[in-house]
């Protein structure tokens, strides 16, 4: 397939070097060479991460046990019964150094004994995230620039290439990745002092929180690129295209050129908020669309397109009048990313990926009805389930993944054998 050549304007070319763009063997390809890569990258991660978690603060710390000697001095005067004023002083302190405290962080964010290094990669496309200092990521960039010119003999893009602060963001498979600082009111957490008094206190903003956004240059591009409108004057143009074809075929080529985008980008999260505006216009495209087609204007089209709560075109499918309906955001759910795990194995795959072959399972020499292993054993392939549920109900449903194939030794395959000719038997009376 790399020698194959390519075809342009019925004109054979050679491949020289690389592999054909867009065709499908191009990604197998990439991963099997860029696989080198994985492993450089995870040797450099296990010698760079340092530290299980990240000093406390110097100046936070001495606020926070400053707090402390506080209350247990409340505590002290409430015991001696103390002046009130006194007291409320102590508050009052209290209350001040919080103030303060809220203003430095809890942890050293630039640790020196605390640091990690992340990397993800699609196809040729890869990111690193470093915690650390601006110097070390210089250092790691530049030594796998070296890795992939010395060793995997390839270029690196200059310009989408370089070294970026996590708090502005990198553009990556079309999103756009940063950190941000949560603000807000935020929840309560319990803390527990020295005698086993508990309170509740308003947690801190976190910070570093990872965020995926959608750029906006992605939405302009897209909106161009199928001639819907004019994204920044929220106005739409008829699309010559679709000006022959009937209302279900344009309809249906918007739902499906829209909703793919925003299901690619469904993840981030102002997917809504980011596509709003492409929603609109995109309407209104297909609106002037439908009018000039039917020489009419759009306010009548867009009556004739309403039906009560959404916009949609009727056909006729095999004799039903069928309704179309105009694919907007509010129709889309957006989903989560529950697992921090990103190649998670579902139970279906487990079963999929189990030893369940024929010569693996009668080689293990083990009856998969008694557990018997004095043998011989055979395989027997069941006629129905049901003949095994008066043993274990694992057994049973494991032999319906394995497509109805157990092994038995002799008296297990003698009793379920006969289990099945008094069903057939029965069935034949």
């Amino acid at each position: 397939m790399l020698k194959a050549g390519y075809m342009e304007d019925w004109v054979y070319g050679r491949t020289y070097s690389g592999t054909p763009q867009g065709g499908v063997v191009s990604p197998l390809l990439a991963n099997i060479y860029l696989h080198e890569l994985d492993q450089h990258m995870q040797m450099m991660k296990a010698g760079f991460d340092k530290g299980r978690d990240r000093r406390p603060f110097p100046r936070y710390a001495a606020l926070e046990r400053r707090v402390l000697s506080l209350r247990r001095k409340i505590e002290r005067l409430r015991a001696e019964g103390a002046d009130r004023a006194e007291i409320d002083a102590a508050f009052a302190e209290i209350k001040a150094v919080n103030q303060e405290r809220r203003k430095v962080p809890s942890v050293d964010p630039m640790d020196p004994n605390f640091k990690r290094l992340r990397y993800c990669r699609y196809a040729d496309d890869f990111l690193i995230g470093v915690i650390g200092s601006k110097r070390e990521a210089c250092e790691i960039m530049a030594c796998v620039e070296q890795f992939l010119t010395q060793t995997l003999k390839l270029s690196v893009s200059p310009e989408k290439s370089g070294v970026y602060a996590a708090s502005k963001g990198v553009t990556f498979l079309s999103y756009r990745i940063s950190t941000y600082t949560s603000y807000g009111a935020g929840r309560k957490s319990n803390r527990t002092g020295p005698d086993g008094r508990t309170w509740r206190v308003v947690r801190r903003p976190t910070t570093g929180n990872v965020s995926l956004r959608v750029p906006r240059k992605e939405v302009t591009e897209f909106c161009k690129r199928h001639g819907y409108g004019d994204l920044a004057r929220k106005t739409g143009r008829p699309r010559e295209q679709f000006l022959v074809t009937s209302d279900v075929a344009t309809v249906l080529a918007y739902n499906s050129e829209f909703r793919g985008f925003a299901n690619y980008h469904s993840f981030a999260d102002d997917f809504k908020g980011a596509l709003g505006l492409l929603e609109l216009v995109v309407f209104r495209s297909l609106v002037k669309t439908l009018a000039m087609r039917h020489r009419t204007t759009r306010a009548r089209t867009m009556a004739r397109l309403w039906n009560g709560t959404d916009y949609e075109v009727s056909s006729v499918v095999r004799g039903k009048l069928r309704g179309i309906k105009l694919w907007r955001l509010k129709h889309l759910t957006q989903t989560y990313w529950t697992s921090p795990v990103v190649d998670n194995v579902t139970a279906g795959a487990w079963w999929v990926k189990s030893p369940n072959d024929l010569i693996d399972r009668l080689s293990a020499r083990r009856c998969e009805a008694c557990s018997d292993t004095t043998g011989p054993f055979e395989m027997h392939h069941l006629r129905r389930l049901g003949d095994l549920r008066s043993g274990s109900l694992t057994v049973w449903k494991r032999s319906g993944w394995r497509r109805k194939t157990i092994v038995l030794c002799p008296s297990c395959r003698a009793a379920v054998s006969g289990r099945e000719h008094a069903r057939t038997e029965s069935r034949v009376h």
